[in-house]
């Protein structure tokens, strides 16, 4: 049983080539596998180029969700050190017209407020531009 095998393995005489130990449809199988691993590379490119666009989507809208965020958050912050400037030099002025002290407290706090309010707004004035 072995030495049919061994020469089942074998070209024939006279063959030559490498079609020799071949037929017809050993060669169209090998054509149709050849298609398809080349149809699944193209898939595969297909696939890989939708998901490079996919996240190039996801990454633009991620930053103009940021950009707004940022922009609501300056402006609260911006309103807020609004507000402690006002409350605070309306303090201040209270206390100054009733005799206590309005420098400490009150001023200094309506100073520092609007130091970081107009570094605020400057910063947001250059990041437009």
């Amino acid at each position: 049983m072995s030495d049919d095998r061994a020469g089942a393995d074998e070209p024939l005489d006279g063959d030559i080539g490498p079609m020799s130990g071949t037929t017809a449809s050993d060669s169209a199988a090998s054509g149709a596998v050849a298609d398809a691993a080349e149809d699944l590379r193209r898939a595969a490119a297909d696939v890989a180029e939708e998901l490079r666009q996919y996240e190039a989507e996801r990454e633009e809208r991620r930053r103009r969700t940021n950009a707004v965020s940022g922009r609501v958050a300056a402006v609260m912050a911006a309103l807020f050190l609004a507000f402690l400037v006002y409350d605070s030099v309306r303090t201040a002025v209270a206390a100054h017209a009733k005799g206590d002290d309005w420098i400490y407290p009150p001023a200094v706090v309506a100073g520092i407020c609007a130091i970081a309010l107009a570094t605020l707004l400057t910063w947001a004035a250059r990041r437009v531009k």
